[in-house]
């Protein structure tokens, strides 16, 4: 991990000083992320990426036979020492919810999500009839849930909810959305369930802010 994480930093420090004379898009920003040993991650990808291989955004910053895991396809892919990433998910998206899975026996670890800072539009399809469908936002700031944030797509009882705390919050009409989650944490994955009876939707999201002047930005660790 180490021959990893030292050119990114050298990467960041590079960033820093250019940034002041580059447009925002030229930012380079990274979150510092924790996973113990055996345990289950959510995420989603903060930040743009020219190449969007699950090699190139995770790196080789893992252990034997940890994984990455598309939450809502069950495609995945595998970490093997000298050799990469192998399985069925070769390519990451946004707006995709992940789990990250640290193999059983591989002691706790600190990861980074390292990339340029400039949302991106995304799409997602919410599956209907009160399924689960994992998300993100591509974002490296928090972006508030509002009554708009999802259009006119919202039913009566839809709820989301954070994967890793389970901060939830619930849609009704007339009313919007209660509950403990009020914003979209930056790398955090989410679970949006229709009500029993709603209808399935494409959610289109566009960022409104574009690229947030911030060489470097805090990292918030998942339990």
């Amino acid at each position: 991990m180490k021959k990893l994480i030292l050119p990114l930093l050298l990467l960041l420090g590079i960033s820093m000083l250019l940034a002041v004379e580059s447009a925002p898009s030229d930012v380079v920003g990274y979150f510092k992320k924790n996973i113990g040993d055996g345990a289950f991650q959510a995420i989603a990808l903060p930040f743009a990426y020219t190449d969007l291989s699950v090699g190139a955004v995770m790196g080789d910053q893992f252990g034997e036979n940890d994984a990455v895991q598309d939450i809502n396809t069950g495609s995945s892919t595998n970490y093997f020492s000298g050799f990469g990433w192998f399985g069925g998910l070769e390519f990451m998206q946004y707006g995709a919810g992940y789990f990250v899975n640290r193999a059983s026996g591989n002691l706790a670890t600190d990861y980074y999500l390292l990339g340029k800072v400039d949302p991106q539009a995304l799409t997602v399809t919410i599956a209907g009839t009160g399924a689960y469908t994992g998300f993100g936002l591509n974002e490296a700031a928090p972006v508030t849930l509002t009554d708009a944030l999802f259009g006119t797509n919202e039913t009566d009882g839809d709820n989301i909810q954070e994967i890793d705390t389970g901060a939830s919050t619930a849609y009704f009409d007339g009313f919007g959305w209660f509950g403990g989650l009020e914003s979209f944490a930056p790398t955090y994955a989410y679970f949006y369930s229709t009500a029993a009876t709603a209808p399935g939707f494409t959610w289109n999201y566009t960022p409104t802010r574009g690229s947030i002047v911030q060489p470097m930005l805090p990292s918030r660790n998942s339990k």
